[in-house]
């Protein structure tokens, strides 16, 4: 969809950080620098500017792993909005990640304003997803056959993780490894790796998160209370379709809050769904 001719569309760099932020603060997203650096790394993501003579009037971005690409950060300002600028935006993305990057599905989080638009390109809502706070009271049965530490094998844990995500992570659990505040914590048994866990101080959060087993998913939660001794639970944002973990919660007797504004487009990709799953961010699964 072209643009009308005071507006200027760009791939987004740096310099253009504080800016987005400042737009997802204004819609009351939380902007977290390390997910606005991961959408600007190419050449698996590419973020969108649309730009006016006085600053940024929109943002979008889309992320790739292999066959799975997800949208996010579809913001325009209200000054600006019905001019094309979200749709102008869409199109530039799907066309990177489909045609460039060769994603058969595509996967975003919708808010109730912005689902017309992603219906009109044929996106339908899916599995709804589900957010939990996990207080630190909660019966965390351990596994003593289970080691957690720190991750030493990326190559690894990528190849666990991928089959259970349904795309190639490499990239970004090379940035979560290489965060000195937020550990990711890796769970093996029997010289396996059986999950794994990215603790997030500011929620505080923890996902990715994925495990294969109860006990191993009690285990990875006990040990991130211990890294944050100041919290009293951990938030988790998981999809339904991933039943194990949903299931699980609520035998610890957790409140399950639904929220139905996950969609997509194309086919469903194989996934370990049998795992017990809890998503990283909207913008990047």
């Amino acid at each position: 969809m072209p643009l009308p001719d005071n507006l200027h569309m760009r791939v987004a760099s740096a310099p253009d950080l504080a800016g987005i932020a400042a737009l997802r603060e204004s819609v009351g997203w939380t902007a977290h620098d390390w997910a606005l650096r991961a959408v600007l790394e190419v050449p698996d993501a590419r973020c969108l500017v649309v730009e006016t003579p006085e600053g940024i009037a929109g943002v979008g971005s889309g992320i790739s792993y292999g066959a799975l690409g997800f949208v996010g950060n579809m913001i325009v300002t209200e000054a600006h909005r019905r001019r094309g600028i979200g749709a102008a935006i869409l199109e530039t993305i799907l066309e990177f990640l489909i045609d460039e990057r060769g994603a058969g599905r595509v996967e975003l989080f919708a808010t109730p304003s912005g689902r017309p638009l992603y219906s009109r390109y044929g996106f339908e809502l899916t599995d709804p997803s589900v957010l939990v706070s996990l207080p630190r009271s909660a019966v965390l049965e351990e596994d003593p056959a289970v080691d957690v530490e720190e991750c030493g094998d990326l190559g690894e844990l990528a190849a666990y993780d991928a089959p259970r995500f349904g795309g190639d992570r490499l990239r970004l659990l090379r940035m979560m490894a290489d965060d000195p505040q937020r550990p990711l914590l890796v769970a093996r048994q029997a010289e396996m790796t059986v999950g794994y866990a990215w603790l997030r101080a500011d929620g505080p959060r923890v996902g990715p998160f994925v495990a294969d087993a109860p006990a191993v998913a009690a285990t990875l939660l006990a040990e991130a209370f211990r890294r944050v001794p100041e919290a009293e639970e951990l938030s988790l944002n998981l999809p339904t379709a991933k039943g194990p973990g949903a299931r699980w919660l609520r035998e610890l007797g957790m409140e399950l809050e639904a929220w139905d504004g996950r969609m997509a487009r194309g086919p469903q990709i194989p996934r370990r769904d049998e795992a017990i799953y809890a998503n990283l961010v909207g913008a990047l699964g």
